[in-house]
């Protein structure tokens, strides 16, 4: 898994953000990080939907991705 990639799954795992606050913590434009997740929805089950972001706190469309069952 590439570094961002890997970055990205380690903010989301189990701790639903925001897009603004996933990109902000990676310094990823948006469509670098659409394009990150989407690689990553490929590997992990991800969860999307409207909550609160566990880093800015606004109610918007928030991920996380859940961790793999062993």
């Amino acid at each position: 898994m590439p570094k961002m990639h890997a970055l990205i799954t380690a903010l989301i795992l189990d701790r639903p953000l925001c897009l603004t606050c996933i990109g902000a913590k990676t310094r990823l434009g948006p469509d670098e990080v659409d394009a990150d997740l989407k690689r990553i929805g490929e590997i992990l089950m991800l969860n999307q939907g409207v909550g609160e972001c566990r880093s800015c706190g606004t109610v918007t469309i928030v991920l996380s991705a859940e961790r793999p069952s062993a």
